[in-house]
């Protein structure tokens, strides 16, 4: 019988630390140093004692699979971004937005806000990374020039319209927001979370690529990705 982290959980190194995060639980928390070498050793492939094994299991954080499943390693795989949507608004030129794009990215910000107040934190992500993937396709979008010309001017559009609506931006509605704004128009993107540890803090932001969407890049680098949607 082997162990894999359990499905809900994701991690990752910070200033030499483990960060774990819960998304069904909602929650970011570290372990007790034993545990974290554990867990270390585990994430290395290394040899664990069967009773740290038994802790970790006890612990919350691994489930016993069958012997012909890959452990999951829990680590947000995504390409570190080397460009920002934002950065290169000089690209979109002059253009004008339409009324329809504000009604509709009011709309998405307030359902969305309705969602984030009434559902749990996991439903959210799940509803998105579905929504995004029947919209879509799971189709990569940064494969030619006039998809991504598509994009910054569909990410420009975002931007724009949101300062027309009344509620105070945070990460994670405007990001949530986004991603349907962009599934909508057929083009797909990823939600990362990410996480500091000196003080520790949570970000998140929408990227298609090495572009990130809706944030600087030197913000981006400033989080280690812990999570992808």
């Amino acid at each position: 019988m082997r162990y894999q982290l359990r499905e809900d959980l994701s991690c990752c190194a910070v200033d030499g630390c483990m960060i774990f995060l819960d998304i069904a639980q909602d929650r970011y928390f570290k372990l007790t140093q034993p545990l974290e070498n554990a867990m270390r050793c585990f994430q290395a492939h290394e040899g664990v004692a069967y009773p740290l094994l038994e802790n970790l299991a006890a612990a919350g954080l691994l489930v016993k699979t069958s012997d012909d499943l890959e452990a999951r390693a829990g680590i947000a795989n995504i390409q570190r971004p080397s460009r920002s949507a934002i950065e290169q608004a000089s690209m979109i030129g002059n253009r004008r937005l339409s009324m329809t794009v504000i009604f509709e990215v009011t709309a998405i910000v307030w359902s969305t806000r309705r969602q984030l107040r009434t559902r749990a934190f996991k439903a959210n992500l799940d509803d998105a990374g579905a929504y995004r993937d029947r919209e879509t396709g799971t189709r990569d979008i940064a494969k030619s020039t006039a998809l991504e010309d598509n994009l910054l001017r569909v990410c420009w559009q975002f931007a724009r319209a949101r300062r027309y609506v009344p509620v105070e931006p945070t990460c994670l509605l405007d990001s949530l927001s986004l991603l349907r704004f962009l599934s909508r128009r057929g083009l797909s993107a990823n939600i990362v979370l990410g996480v500091t540890s000196k003080p520790f803090a949570a970000h998140c932001w929408v990227q298609a690529g090495d572009m990130v969407l809706n944030e600087t890049l030197s913000d981006a680098h400033a989080y280690a990705p812990i999570r992808v949607v």
